[in-house]
């Protein structure tokens, strides 16, 4: 698969070499090959031999018109002004910004132009999608879900957090220095743009506590009600597309609506939280005695399952016995949350995590799971 050919050009030879080297790591070697030059006329030298080039990032000191660029060259100029960067005649980013925003940014202005670029940009990191869903209404769908991104993330791994709640509660774990809101990225995903890669660099944001990227989406129920199959596998295809993550973790709500439907479709593993309770159990079992007239195929679900036992209390209740269900994994309950307000208490619990990077060692980064997990 093609890797983008990108040239930066500019005086600072310690802010080239940066970024030059930021675009060499490991988690982005495999997207990019990068050149880099100090001088115009080193710079005219390589552009002399014909070389292709998909994206020159050039300082205006070192640019002049006479360059010999090929056509489909993209010309991104890195800017000294923030207030000015996007908003001149020419491509420009603010040079100055955390160089994953930079990155985003080139590549936004780059699919911008290039519309069906993401259909050949490398992707040798095979991305996963999770998805975290139970029929139980508080079961602890997003605590997992929040919690399971940052620990991948902890594991190296680029970290894509997708929240499809009805109401969703990303703000209270997730927060960016970029100031503006990610909702309209739906518009672009239900009207089919050919601008989808490009808006989901521009619109996605960081979370530097949790190294998890994410959408800042404002509570919108409206939107979500009015989102179908096709557009939930536009939207996760898209930000597979882009070839920046090696999971997406999806945060549905228990409902039974098409969108969380196309999403568990899609997915390549299903974490699914139960409590050790009456309702939790019938709940699961039914959904899978239904799975056919619900989901369309038998086993379709079923078969990627990863059933984990949250807030778990070893008090000598066994309701699962009851229930022909697997449990692959148990959550602690921790008493602290039911009163906790920060979200780097959620995020900090060494108890929780110490379980949930058992989890993820044994049953997500392996691949491994039981044979079946409901019988």
């Amino acid at each position: 698969m093609k890797k983008l050919r990108i040239v930066v050009a500019d005086e600072n030879l310690d802010y080239v070499e940066s970024l030059a080297s930021y675009l060499r790591t490991a988690e982005e070697s495999s997207r990019f090959i990068v050149t880099y030059f100090t001088s115009t006329e080193k710079l005219e030298l390589y552009l002399d031999q014909g070389e292709s080039i998909d994206i020159l990032l050039i300082s205006p000191g070192i640019y002049h018109t006479n360059l010999k660029v090929l056509n489909d060259t993209s010309f991104i100029f890195l800017d000294d002004d923030k207030l000015t960067a996007g908003s001149t005649e020419h491509n420009s980013v603010y040079r100055y910004q955390r160089l994953g925003q930079l990155v985003s940014n080139m590549l936004a202005i780059y699919y911008d132009r290039n519309q069906t670029a993401g259909k050949y940009l490398a992707r040798s990191k095979q991305t996963k999608v999770l998805s975290v869903y139970s029929p139980v209404g508080g079961a602890g769908k997003t605590t997992i879900a929040v919690n399971l991104s940052k620990q991948l993330a902890l594991n190296n791994a680029k970290v894509f957090y997708l929240n499809l709640e009805l109401i969703n509660t990303t703000s209270l774990y997730f927060s960016s220095s970029e100031d503006n809101p990610s909702l309209q990225i739906f518009y672009y995903v239900k009207a089919e743009s050919p601008q989808l890669l490009s808006k989901i660099e521009a619109l996605k944001k960081y979370d530097p506590y949790s190294m998890v990227d994410y959408f800042d989406i404002e509570i919108n129920a409206d939107e979500l009600l009015e989102f179908n199959e096709s557009d939930v596998k536009r939207l996760i295809n898209g930000i597979v597309e882009t070839g920046s993550y090696d999971y997406i973790v999806i945060d549905l709500d228990s409902s039974l609506h098409e969108r969380n439907i196309a999403a568990l479709k899609e997915s390549d593993q299903v974490i699914w939280p139960v409590a050790n309770d009456v309702q939790s159990m019938l709940k699961t079992e039914s959904f899978f005695e239904e799975e056919e007239k619900l989901v369309g195929k038998e086993n379709i679900i079923k078969d990627k399952l990863l059933i984990l036992q949250n807030k778990y209390l070893d008090t000598g209740l066994r309701t699962t016995n009851d229930y022909s269900i697997v449990i692959e994994g148990n959550l602690p309950f921790i008493e602290n949350w039911l009163t906790t307000q920060s979200s780097i208490e959620i995020l900090g619990n060494d108890l929780f995590n110490q379980e949930l990077q058992g989890i993820i060692q044994s049953k997500i980064i392996t691949g491994g799971r039981s044979a079946t997990s409901i019988g």
